[in-house]
């Protein structure tokens, strides 16, 4: 997808036949149409992080091949790009959430840009169902074990040189909300 289409998509469609054509229902633009591919990728990284393959969606100019981001100028996803990747765990979003709530003591002890990640999250992200695991993951139970998998999807193709971000969701709703609330700021920001 260019960035002029992705333009025309938010203005003239609605937020939730964007969210469901552009991230959910299809395969993501880094794939290049090869559909095979994604489900191997996916596999890996399901049986590394200990999750469905179905519960994995990527999202953002990996999946849209632009960013949807305003302040980036919708630029067209490129080999400087992240990756992000949604994972849909209830039971990893639970032992997150209960981890970054049960250790205030520990928040403490970590550098400011972390504790800065850790009250957003109890603050805004929570509310959203989501962990943004760029900046916690290190310091979740699972933490390592995810570290070492995004670490080893990075040194394969398509996703070879990029970094894979990975977001918890607690539910598939979570996700859609997410995605719908972003879409619509975005939409906003555009048309006014």
């Amino acid at each position: 997808m260019t960035s002029e289409a992705l333009i025309e998509s938010l203005r003239n469609d609605t937020p939730a036949n964007l969210v469901e054509n552009y991230l959910f229902d299809r395969i993501p633009a880094i794939f290049d149409g090869d559909r095979k591919l994604i489900v191997a990728w996916k596999r890996m990284l399901a049986e590394r992080i200990e999750v469905d393959p179905a519960c994995i969606t990527f999202v953002g100019s990996a999946a849209t091949g632009a960013s949807m981001n305003p302040l980036k100028n919708f630029r067209l996803f490129d080999k400087t790009s992240d990756v992000d990747v949604a994972v849909i765990s209830p039971h990893h979003f639970a032992i997150g959430w209960r981890y970054l709530r049960m250790n205030n003591v520990r928040r403490l002890r970590v550098d400011k840009r972390t504790r800065v990640a850790w009250d957003e999250h109890v603050n805004r992200y929570i509310y959203w169902g989501t962990i943004a695991t760029d900046r916690l993951l290190g310091v979740l139970p699972f933490g390592l074990q995810w570290l070492k998998a995004t670490s080893k999807m990075e040194e394969i193709s398509p996703t070879l040189g990029h970094s894979v971000n990975l977001r918890i969701y607690a539910d598939y709703e979570s996700l859609r909300a997410y995605q719908l609330q972003s879409i619509r700021a975005l939409r906003n920001s555009l048309i006014g």
